[in-house]
């Protein structure tokens, strides 16, 4: 009978130790998978308007809600953001609505000025030198301007 519930113990480890193997396995490759799209998607902004408009596609359905992934994602925002104000010589309607499509997931992300200071003042000192006469990049109206540093600034309520 010992023989038997010594069997059957070491039986049942031997199932905990696969379940938990098979577990661990699953969430390695989840994760690897989720790294890899994470990269493809970071490979969009490496081109023209229309790529940057699908890797902008990418993160606003894929990253922009999930907060693991906002230390990339907001570097990364924010540089194109500064980008598109201050130097793109690409004038063009999906620039202009990139832009827009920019801002609203940096303003989107939680406690923006407070985790990610870097960005947030590099976006706030862009708009500062677009409202201050800079010429390169997207024309956008000094209302537009003002209610983007407002809303940096955490004014708007």
């Amino acid at each position: 009978m010992k023989l038997q519930i010594a069997q059957i113990i070491l039986a049942s480890g031997g199932w905990v130790v696969a379940i938990v193997t098979l577990i661990l396995g699953y969430r390695e490759r989840r994760q690897s998978r989720e790294e890899e799209r994470l990269a493809q998607t970071l490979d969009y902004f490496g081109g023209g308007s229309q790529r940057r408009s699908i890797g902008i596609a990418l993160i606003e359905g894929l990253w922009a809600n999930n907060s693991r992934h906002h230390d990339v994602i907001v570097p990364l925002v924010a540089n194109q953001i500064v980008y598109l104000l201050l130097s793109t010589e690409s004038l063009d309607a999906h620039n202009e609505r990139n832009l827009v499509r920019l801002f609203m997931i940096l303003k989107s992300i939680p406690k923006l000025r407070e985790r990610y200071n870097l960005a947030w003042g590099d976006v706030a000192n862009a708009i500062y030198e677009k409202q201050h006469g800079a010429q390169k990049g997207i024309k956008l109206s000094s209302g537009t301007l003002n209610v983007w540093m407002t809303t940096l600034s955490g004014n708007d309520s």
